[in-house]
């Protein structure tokens, strides 16, 4: 008979055979610290016309131009944001973090193993030692919906990422929109304060010579004053537009700096196709991506609920072992089970979960089909408002054309034609809102769509879903 030193030996031996072959497979732990002085100064040397975005781009986005293109439109920006965005970097590494939970869930249980040992000095044979295993073994249909959730859980990601895409593309219109406003209108007051200034010059001399009350040119300056102040704060306003924009690319201000914007339709959005707006506004009440993501969440607490109900059966656990017990081999073959007494509680509460997620379902749905009814109605109302504006403009021109053709006859003089040209700059300044507020109103409807209706953009929007499943890799 083997004597028990030779056997302890041998299990040593297999033991330590075993613990090698098990710190062989496992993974190495790499640091990966992060140092902000190193990340404040990347982020501060990023430029849009960087080979390293224009490979970026050319990676998520193939159909994309040559890049660094000589203007930036809508669509070049919102390519470099996708690429350079923080916010979107987050969501993109969430959704191969649930990628990862679902490659997770997909591996079997790791087994346990517990090792026992006892000595018993007055025992011819003192050593008791051995091992168990403790193997989980429950229910294929609870271990395949732990599976389902996790890959739901990845779809989930994917939606969200796309909703936090379009989040992104309405700040980033936003501000462009609102550059856009604002450079147009320092350029219309600065040509406001310039003629301004002729009035005050020509009233001045009309004081002067007693033609004119003081009165007359107190106006005046007050007018010009307020123009002043009027210019300074479209400037503050272009200036923080622009640090908007740069915020929502991903980029520091500065390197807008030298950038060429391109956004011809602004301000007269052109009319949207029926069809394509029909087929806008059902997918938005059937698939937007956050109503998508809300689907999801439904989803999930229907299978949390099934998980809980699945848990109210025993579930099995088996634990074979050996053990060398003073002399003798013994083969234990344990089993075990959960005993679920308490499990109308949880079962329970999946089901209120369940009950909320439908509600916020229902309830976002409702919300969009709002929006989208909302937003249509505003765009029309800001295009009658944008065409009664463009119509008082049109009478501004007349008059200026006229004062131009009194002044060549000798009728009126280069007062009245100021006058005429600061009225007409003015009506332009009030066209030039009316058409920011129907721009407005044409990017919250393309938001509460999901979707673009003209510009752009249409191409890249159709490849949005698909690059939300190259994300995950």
């Amino acid at each position: 008979m083997e004597s028990t030193d030779s056997v302890f030996r041998r299990s040593v031996r297999s033991g330590v055979v075993a613990t090698l072959l098990f710190l062989a497979a496992c993974a190495s732990y790499q640091p990966k610290p992060v140092t902000l002085d190193a990340s404040v100064a990347e982020f501060a040397a990023r430029r849009l016309d960087s080979p390293e975005l224009g490979a970026r781009i050319a990676e998520l986005v193939p159909q994309a131009s040559a890049w660094p293109p000589p203007r930036y439109d809508r669509a070049a920006l919102l390519s470099a944001a996708l690429a350079a965005n923080p916010k979107l970097a987050v969501a993109r590494a969430q959704t191969r973090a649930a990628r990862a939970r679902e490659d997770a869930a997909a591996q079997p249980a790791n087994p346990g193993l517990t090792l026992q040992s006892e000595y018993a000095r007055h025992d011819p044979h003192p050593w008791l030692y051995g091992f168990a295993l403790d193997l989980d073994l429950r229910s294929p249909d609870l271990k395949r919906a732990e599976r389902e959730l996790a890959a739901l859980g990845t779809r989930n990601a994917q939606w969200q990422w796309l909703d936090q895409v379009w989040a992104l593309r309405r700040d980033l219109v936003a501000a462009f929109s609102a550059s856009e406003s604002a450079q147009r209108r320092v350029d219309l007051l600065d040509r406001l304060a310039a003629v301004q200034d002729r009035l005050v010059a020509i009233e001045q001399h009309r004081v002067a010579a007693g033609e004119d009350a003081p009165a007359e040119l107190l106006t005046l300056r007050q007018s010009r004053s307020e123009t002043a102040q009027q210019q300074a704060q479209a400037r503050a306003e272009a200036a923080a537009a622009q640090a908007s924009l740069a915020a929502a690319i991903g980029v520091p201000v500065q390197a807008l700096d030298t950038t060429v914007l391109s956004w011809p339709e602004w301000g007269a959005p052109p009319d949207a196709d029926a069809r394509l707006l029909g087929a806008a506004r059902e997918q938005a009440l059937l698939s937007r991506s956050d109503l998508a993501a809300a689907v999801g969440d439904y989803a999930q607490s229907e299978n949390k609920l099934h998980q809980a109900v699945l848990r109210q059966y025993p579930q099995l656990r088996l634990s074979p072992g050996y053990y060398w017990d003073h002399g003798v081999s013994k083969f234990p073959f344990d089993l075990g089970f959960s005993l679920p007494m308490f499990n109308r509680a949880e079962i329970r509460s999946a089901q209120a979960e369940r009950d909320v997620a439908g509600e916020r379902l229902l309830a976002l749905q409702a919300q969009i089909y709002g929006e989208v009814a909302a937003a249509e109605r505003a765009e029309d109302g800001a295009r009658a408002s944008a065409q009664a504006a463009a119509k008082n403009l049109g009478d501004a021109h007349e008059r200026r054309r006229q004062a131009e053709v009194g002044q060549r006859l000798g009728v009126l003089g280069s007062e009245e034609l100021a006058a005429a040209q600061a009225l007409e700059l003015r009506g332009e300044i009030d066209a030039l809102q009316a058409r920011a507020q129907w721009q407005a109103a044409r990017d919250a409807l393309e938001d509460a769509l999901h979707a673009p209706l003209s510009g752009p953009e249409l191409d890249l929007a159709h490849t949005l879903p698909s690059l939300a499943e190259k994300e995950e890799r």
